[in-house]
């Protein structure tokens, strides 16, 4: 009767092992960090691959390539199944229009033309202008996807011959840096306060870095044990 009891107890316990550890697998997975520099590699790649514009779209594929409107580039993030796959509608909660995601952003402010300063040094921030969106990936440089035979554009946000941005706003279902390293295009920028450095040197695990005007490493020397 004891090793009976005792198997049916091994049994028992080795099932709700089985089961506590796939919840944990399950629950990591769909639990996924969205971050700013993530969402700012996201909308350089599609840019790069030629996504094409379509009123509706949000990273799906139509016929040999992807598409999406301006609000899309972003959603298709958000919804993100992996390469081969289309986004998934609904994965997350995120605001559906320009203006929806800007009314839903707790953290925003204006852009002034004549202060480069008033555009915070962040990768993923939305751009904003009356009825279309962006996505600011550092170094003045914009990613978004802007009309039928237009398709996707990297272009500068200050000196844009365009309609100009007048906003940025920070997407809620995105985390975004505050100090550390952040990736960016196969590049390192290491943020402080909320925002990449720029011009200036910093001794990081004992080595002296120097970052330019753009956010990127110019030189690294190892310090003297």
């Amino acid at each position: 009767m004891k090793r009976k009891f005792l198997l049916l107890f091994t049994l028992v316990f080795a099932a709700l092992m089985l089961t506590t550890n796939f919840g944990q697998s399950v629950a990591a997975k769909a639990a996924e960090e969205k971050t700013g520099v993530g969402l700012a590699n996201h909308v350089l790649l599609a840019y790069k691959n030629g996504w094409k514009y379509r009123s509706g779209c949000y990273g799906q594929f139509v016929g040999d390539k992807r598409a999406s409107d301006c609000s899309g580039l972003i959603k298709s993030y958000i919804w993100w199944q992996g390469e081969g796959k289309n986004p998934k509608p609904g994965s997350a909660s995120v605001a559906g229009s320009s203006s929806a995601m800007l009314k839903s952003a707790e953290v925003s402010g204006n852009i002034d033309y004549n202060d480069k300063s008033s555009l915070p040094r962040i990768h993923g921030l939305i751009l904003y202008q009356p009825g279309h969106v962006g996505v600011y990936v550092g170094n003045n440089m914009a990613v978004d996807n802007r009309s039928t035979g237009e398709d996707m554009k990297y272009e500068q946000v200050f000196g844009r011959k365009n309609i100009k941005w007048t906003k940025w706003f920070k997407l809620p279902q995105v985390t975004y840096p505050t100090t550390g390293w952040a990736t960016y295009d196969g590049e390192q920028y290491y943020y402080e306060d909320g925002q990449y450095v720029v011009n200036t040197k910093r001794v990081i695990d004992g080595i002296t870095y120097t970052f330019g005007e753009d956010g990127r490493i110019t030189e690294q020397v190892q310090a003297v044990a």
